[in-house]
């Protein structure tokens, strides 16, 4: 489900992470610090941190977001008031700097939110540009205050890839081993398969089945790590009718989340799931497990 944005929601990546830099900038600027508020954490997915712009007021570079298929970067959900869109505007140098971008952000839970993430406008993006340390220690402080992990930020202020990469997809029905889909998915090159188990309710669609989120049964599953997850996903967005970058716009979507294999280990491994309310009537498979439901239909 995507939760309405009219718009409501902003996704900071950045020294918006940081109350204290945000605050002071206020301050300075005569701006109302409370206009925006974090409410958690939130995934950008199929993107990467990236110093790629001069920041005249930071002395030096400061983020950006770039595509990044496969990879995905960590930052802060804010609710965002009206004069807190005035504000940020300002701060980000709106039009000339950097623009509005929405995007879909992934939840802990994975579900989706629609959201404005600030990105540098394309003919102002350079090369690496290293950033300050003041700058760099304010997006370091953000990141500590959310517990966000820090070697993207860390690694993007090197000019390496400022990113997460999961190469791991959680699958549950065609794709797993003997499933329709599964050849198509292995000639992309799957590097292991794991047996796993998320949580969610699914459903019958006849010859294939669906997942959705938000409730606690146990579903049957398959961790197919790829060696290439780059080249594997738009092979795996095609067969699941999946739009890019986590959009809800095909017959499944793309998200994140967290898994538990078969050595009790949990990890995050993208899947892809249906919103409740295109499956109106279809048939709910009690045990989760996909497998043993295709045998009891076949009388196996």
């Amino acid at each position: 489900m995507i939760h309405p944005m009219a718009p409501r929601y902003s996704f900071a990546y950045g020294s918006n992470t940081d109350a204290l830099d945000w605050r002071a900038w206020c301050a300075r600027t005569g701006h109302d610090p409370a206009s925006l508020k974090p409410i958690g954490t939130g995934i950008l997915p199929d993107a990467r941190l990236a110093f790629d712009f001069f920041g005249k007021g930071r002395g030096g570079g400061v983020l950006n977001f770039q595509p990044r298929l496969g990879g995905y970067v960590e930052g802060v959900v804010l609710e965002v008031s009206e004069a807190g869109w005035r504000a940020l505007d300002q701060k980000e140098g709106v039009p000339n700097a950097y623009q509005r971008r929405a995007r879909h952000i992934i939840l802990p839970d994975g579900q989706a939110l629609e959201a404005i993430a600030y990105q540098v406008i394309p003919e102002r993006q350079q090369g690496h540009i290293a950033p300050s340390l003041a700058y760099l220690n304010a997006v370091r402080r953000g990141f500590a205050a959310h517990g966000l992990h820090p070697h993207p930020l860390e690694a993007a202020a090197m000019g390496a890839e400022g990113c997460h990469m999961l190469a791991d997809v959680f699958v549950y029905g065609t794709l797993m081993q003997g499933g329709f889909w599964h050849a198509p998915a292995a000639e992309a090159g799957i590097a292991a398969i794991t047996p796993a188990q998320a949580t969610g309710t699914l459903f019958d669609l006849g010859d294939f089945p669906a997942l959705t989120l938000g409730e606690p049964t146990p579903i049957k599953g398959e961790i197919l790590t790829f060696q290439d997850i780059a080249k594997a996903l738009p092979v795996l967005d095609e067969i699941e009718d999946a739009a890019p970058d986590g959009t809800a716009f095909g017959m499944y979507r793309r998200t994140i989340i967290m898994v538990t294999d078969h050595a009790g280990q949990h990890r995050r491994a993208w899947a892809y799931v249906m919103a409740p309310e295109t499956l109106t009537g279809a048939p709910i498979i009690a045990s989760g497990n996909w497998r043993r439901h295709q045998q009891k239909k076949r009388g196996g």
